[in-house]
């Protein structure tokens, strides 16, 4: 595989999770989640998407070679943020309640995704600049 690929390929995982996680936030519910598992399990699944979205996010955005910092990590939880809010608003259309704390979750867990990235790299050897792209 070339390299040139990596960066549509990490961006298509993304755009395939988070639809993903879409189709599975507008299917109709027959019964309570809550009784399905343990009291407020769907908060739990919610954290766990939006984190697993932000760590797809963030391996993207560097992919494109974006830089990790910390305003970066701020605009992919924004984003994710504003992804929960149209998630949530649009899952009144398949007879679903619009929960503001599915939203609390949905950022929670996006900020705790971009939180594991950043320690993940701070555990990580630093970047070096080559000669060749210091001239650039």
């Amino acid at each position: 595989m070339s390299l040139r690929k990596l960066p549509l390929l990490a961006t298509g995982a993304f755009v395939l999770l988070w639809a993903i996680a879409f189709a599975g936030t507008h299917v109709p519910l027959h019964a309570d989640v809550d009784e399905l598992a343990f009291p407020h399990a769907d908060k739990v699944v919610h954290s766990t998407i939006y984190a697993v979205l932000a760590i797809a996010a963030m391996v993207a955005l560097r992919a494109w070679n974006f830089r990790r910092t910390t305003m970066l990590a701020f605009a992919v939880v924004g984003i994710l943020f504003g992804l929960g809010i149209f998630d949530e608003l649009t899952q009144t259309l398949a007879g679903r309640d619009c929960d503001p704390q599915d939203l609390m979750a949905d950022t929670f867990g996006a900020a705790l995704g971009v939180s594991l990235v950043g320690l993940l790299r701070g555990n990580a050897p630093p970047e070096t600049v080559s000669p060749s792209d210091a001239k650039q």
